[in-house]
């Protein structure tokens, strides 16, 4: 049967006391498809002075581990936001098995079809938090699509760049690589996905490149929360005139927050390193196609052709499900451990999560990221432990891997695009083997 979903129409209001001097509240104004904020989200402090806290996702795998599909999940719930409002067929059933696999811990359960929209469309996620998010809205289409994320990596080679910044971000600089015109002529609609629009500054900011560039006659946000005020909407309305489009935002929760109070260095938990350098297991399966482009220091760089980075069609998309299930299926053979972590590698979320799919149970999938929060233990805080460790790729710059309790895997796959060592990741692997994983495979798809 299909109908409509509506929205849970309702106010309801939290404080949260991220630090005994920092306290968030939040006023929920609708909760589509019902989910809580206890659903989505969680608190912690970070080092930005722009702002001292961070609504942490439990549904993009990030910070938080998930089951391998819950990100999957999570963006047909989007698309299926996305769905109603093209006046697509949505499924009720479908929408609540979703809603519940997301609940109650059956994400292994959930397997929609996809939703068709004749129109010819191109998604955007943004990097590098909603990488993996944005190509499984992506996915949750058939018909005339394209997906492309955007990036921090600086390489060279394409026929166009389309630059924007991240106001609020520890990154600002992002840029989305246009390999073909073919992706961004023609298009009834470019939507655009992230995990949250706060003031929505973003968005606009990659609109307006986009619209100066290539102009496209309607812009839809999906993101799985909305917290932007009144004067952030109005100014949104201001931009549609400035263009001639419209730009529509469509979540799973929409509200509004406010904060007192601020985030001082705290008495963190991060995982002490040192030592030798333990044993790791270097796999190499190579996947094509791969990319041999400059980066900004003219060095030779290869990249793999099916991460969104370069572009994808749906049937680029079709022939990266076959290869994952390939590739995943051998893993599982590898696999000693009952508890493994697939973790994927900063922008490089959505393939590491698909093959992570079919490697059997007890297996739970999240991600490196340049994100510096504070980590503490306290109950219900949203990063209780931390590993830092240096990029492989670009010196000097952090990174971190959140939420990993001692004892709590045996084993581990790190996925990286390009090849890396075990000596180039020294404090990752070593910190590995202090929190009790015995078993570290290092996987590099491509050179």
């Amino acid at each position: 049967m299909n109908t409509m979903i509506t929205p849970a129409l309702f106010t309801r209001e939290k404080s949260y006391t991220v630090l005994d001097n920092l306290e968030v509240g939040i006023s929920v104004e609708e909760s589509f498809y019902h989910l809580s904020p206890g659903h989505l989200f969680a608190m912690a402090a970070r080092n930005n002075a722009k702002r001292s806290y961070l609504f942490v996702s439990k549904l993009i795998g990030k910070h938080i581990p998930v089951h391998p599909r819950v990100p999957f999940i999570t963006g047909y719930l989007l698309a299926s936001r996305l769905a109603q409002t093209l006046g697509l067929p949505v499924s009720k059933k479908a929408i609540a098995q979703a809603v519940s696999c997301l609940t109650h811990d059956m994400a292994h359960f959930f397997k929609p079809q996809p939703y068709h929209w004749p129109g010819k469309t191109l998604f955007v996620g943004f990097a590098e938090t909603a990488t993996a998010l944005g190509h499984s809205v992506f996915g949750s289409f058939s018909g005339n699509t394209g997906y492309l994320h955007t990036t921090r990596e600086n390489i060279k080679g394409f026929h166009d760049t389309v630059y924007f910044t991240e106001d609020h971000c520890h990154a600002p600089d992002q840029r989305l690589l246009i390999n073909s015109l073919d992706i961004v002529k023609d298009n009834e609609l470019v939507v655009l996905i992230d995990d949250e629009v706060t003031s929505g500054n973003t968005c606009l900011n990659i609109i307006k490149s986009i619209h100066a560039k290539y102009p496209q006659p309607k812009y839809i946000i999906l993101t799985i929360l909305d917290w932007r005020s009144k004067d952030f909407q109005e100014k949104f309305r201001r931009m549609e005139q400035e263009l001639g489009a419209p730009i529509e935002v469509l979540s799973l929760l929409k509200g509004r927050f406010w904060s007192k109070g601020n985030s001082p260095v705290v008495n963190s938990s991060f995982i002490a390193t040192g030592g030798a350098i333990p044993q790791v297991h270097i796999l190499q399966p190579q996947l094509e196609p791969q990319i041999e482009l400059i980066n900004s220091n003219g060095e030779k760089v290869t990249y793999l052709g099916y991460t969104g980075r370069f572009g994808l069609t749906a049937k680029d998309n079709s022939n990266l499900l076959v290869k994952a299930g390939e590739l995943g299926e051998k893993l599982c053979k590898i696999r000693q451990g009952n508890k493994t972590l697939c973790l994927g590698t900063g922008e490089f979320m959505y393939l590491p999560f698909l093959i992570a799919s079919f490697m059997g149970d007890g297996v739970r999938v999240q991600s490196t990221t340049r994100s510096p929060v504070h980590p503490l233990l306290k109950k219900d805080y949203a990063v209780q432990y931390a590993i830092t460790f240096e990029d492989p790729f670009n010196p000097g710059i952090k990174n971190f891997v959140y939420n990993i309790p001692p004892g709590c895997y045996d084993e581990v796959f790190v996925f990286w695009e390009r090849r890396a060592l075990p000596q180039q990741a020294a404090p990752l692997v070593q910190s590995f083997k202090q929190l009790g994983i015995d078993k570290i495979h290092f996987v590099s798809l491509c050179n």
